[in-house]
């Protein structure tokens, strides 16, 4: 099990960020403890996390609606 600091550097991401996946749902944790309990990631969740973020590109690969987004960083 990985703490949010641990998977924010394997992202290189900042732990605002895991924070904002987990409550956003993006990002199964595991809640240990009484209360809110301390945060916890397993391998398998992360795993899946970057699975689910992966775009592939193909020639003739129709456009999808993720992938026409202009990206702000980049001029065209």
């Amino acid at each position: 099990m990985l703490t949010v600091k641990e998977v924010a550097k394997r992202l290189k991401v900042s732990a605002t960020c895991v924070y904002q996946l987990i409550e956003k749902g993006s990002l199964a944790c595991h809640r240990i403890g009484i209360g809110r309990g301390t945060i916890r990631i397993g391998e398998t969740d992360l795993s899946a996390f970057l699975d689910s973020c992966r775009e592939e590109w193909s020639e003739g690969r129709q456009a999808s609606p993720r992938s026409e987004r202009k990206l702000k960083h980049l001029k065209h």
